[in-house]
């Protein structure tokens, strides 16, 4: 593996190995209407919904007239930006955005190893796969993760194919082992590395694999270049002056900051209609953008643990936010973003009952009272809506 690859391996394993440190609940109550981000930010054109044209992974889009939600773009931008990042050309992104969409629809799929072909130890190995984050099941042997690869065939372990940057990275030494793999059909390049029982399926998927790798190549090609660095004017945000801090989003406070139910509701909720843009608070490094419970491909419940579709920004001398519940992010971890970046957008995803943004403030791990903190640096989160 080449020292970009690796680097960025390393930013992308930040993200999934997060969910073994996510707090095992996090108490929310509140939906809701609007309050933050004054009236010029309300009516700037940046504060609109998800779209198209907003290219990394983790931001819904349609591409070639197929919908693809946040979680499928996340993952599809993780398949691209490794293709870049170990060198190869967007035809071999292209390959295996096909093949995965044939496989899993670009879903990080685990295996309860149901399948009547295992014995049972190989169910239980299989099984394991249930521990590490996924969007979904799949039942097909012992396969696992978006391309469906089974660790009986040499894929892996569980562990390394439930991880999206390896399983990427071993598709891809496999299809540059397929003699003349550049020039031959797309549908025979992914037959040879995944020798399927329906190996003619993924020239359906060619279309929309080809504008997908289109939409995110560039951004793959930025990570690979500098996999710390921002990823320039991909999704739109608001200016902001440097070293201030906003409102993270509009909305009404729901539900803030002390003891909830016997635990400690360690943040405020800011509660408006389903995404929402949800903006970086002050300039600041991304250390995790992820998914950190078990599933975030549609809303939670009070039943389910973890804080959904979750980022955290490091803003340096001890001083972190996070941003939880969202429907989905548009930033990587390791990437550097100005305050006003656009990050994600409110949702309702892991322990949650309602749409709303969970913001959190820490100094040094430990949760502050984000009220006061934003009051100090001249913000009123409870102030009246400006758009009301």
């Amino acid at each position: 593996m080449s020292g970009t690859a690796e680097a960025l391996a390393r930013a992308y394993a930040k993200r999934w190995l997060w969910k073994a440190a996510a707090p095992v609940a996090v108490p929310v109550f509140g939906v809701l209407t609007l309050l933050l981000i004054p009236l010029a930010v309300l009516a700037a054109p940046e504060a609109s919904t998800a779209s198209s044209s907003c290219s990394i992974g983790g931001t819904g889009a349609t591409v070639a007239g197929t919908d693809l939600d946040a979680v499928q773009m996340g993952h599809a931008q993780t398949i691209v930006t490794v293709a870049a990042a170990l060198g190869l050309d967007p035809y071999a992104a292209t390959v295996a955005l096909a093949t995965a969409y044939q496989e899993s629809r670009i879903r990080m799929l685990a295996n309860e190893g149901s399948s009547h072909e295992l014995t049972a130890e190989q169910a239980a190995v299989t099984a394991t796969s249930l521990t590490y984050p996924h969007d979904g099941l799949g039942s097909d042997h012992d396969s696992v993760n978006a391309f469906q690869q089974r660790w009986i065939a040499g894929w892996g372990t569980v562990a390394q194919l439930m991880d999206p940057v390896y399983a990427a990275e071993t598709f891809y030494r496999r299809l540059v082992a397929v003699p003349d793999w550049r020039t031959i059909p797309l549908t025979q390049a992914a037959q040879a590395v995944q020798v399927s029982a329906h190996g003619g399926a993924y020239a359906r998927w060619e279309p929309l694999a080809r504008e997908l790798t289109a939409v995110l190549w560039s951004a793959a090609q930025a990570t690979a270049a500098d996999p710390g660095g921002a990823v320039a004017d991909v999704c739109p945000g608001l200016p902001v002056a440097a070293g201030s801090w906003i409102r993270p989003t509009a909305g009404t406070v729901t539900s803030g900051y002390g003891s909830r139910g016997g635990a400690l509701h360690a943040g405020v909720d800011i509660a408006g209609p389903r995404d929402t843009p949800v903006y970086a608070a002050a300039d600041g490094t991304v250390t995790t953008a992820a998914c950190t419970s078990a599933y975030c491909d549609r809303d939670g419940s009070l039943s389910l643990a973890g804080y959904g579709n979750l980022v955290e920004l490091d803003h340096g001398d001890g001083v972190t936010t996070r941003y939880a519940h969202l429907s989905g992010y548009t930033v990587m971890p390791s990437q550097r973003v100005p305050a006003g970046a656009l990050i994600g957008f409110q949702g309702s995803t892991g322990n949650s009952t309602g749409v709303h943004l969970h913001f959190e403030v820490r100094l040094d791990g430990a949760p502050i009272d984000p009220v006061p903190w934003l009051v100090d640096r001249g913000i009123d989160p409870h102030a009246p809506n400006p758009a009301g």
